[in-house]
């Protein structure tokens, strides 16, 4: 009988001595694009353009919402505009909107390396035969 009666009392206990533990994920930051970025790498139709052309003059200059450009080599946009992420914390597409024409959007890679961060689009200006993939790094 005394066994009856303890196996009530030993369950509750379990309940109350057992404290759900609240986990902390950690939150992946926002990314953002402020500052001036320029051409590193340059490929068209995978074929290295790089040495072949001075991308020097290219830049793009991004704040929280717009971006300036200054380019004379080919480009998903010619005209300054907005700019948006698909996700802001988990990019996979950057898109342009020029503020005189329709937006243009660009499948993106966002990766680090060699300890700087890098911008990698992928785009066509025009012609549909040519793909342009350009690395942009953020200038000094």
């Amino acid at each position: 009988m005394k066994k009856i009666f303890l196996l009530p009392i030993l369950c509750s206990l379990a309940f109350v001595a057992c404290k759900p533990e609240l986990l902390v994920t950690p939150s992946e930051p926002t990314k953002g694009l402020s500052g001036s970025w320029q051409i590193i790498k340059a490929t068209r139709n995978g074929t290295d353009l790089t040495t072949r052309f001075d991308f020097s003059r290219f830049r793009i200059n991004f704040t929280d919402s717009s971006y300036t450009i200054d380019s004379l080599v080919p480009f998903i946009v010619s005209r300054n505009g907005k700019w948006s992420f698909d996700d802001p914390t988990f990019p996979f597409s950057l898109s342009f909107q020029p503020t005189d024409s329709s937006a243009r959007t660009s499948p993106l890679q966002y990766p680090v390396t060699g300890g700087q961060r890098n911008l990698i689009i992928s785009f066509s200006p025009g012609c549909s035969l040519n793909t342009y993939q350009y690395t942009l790094q953020k200038a000094n």
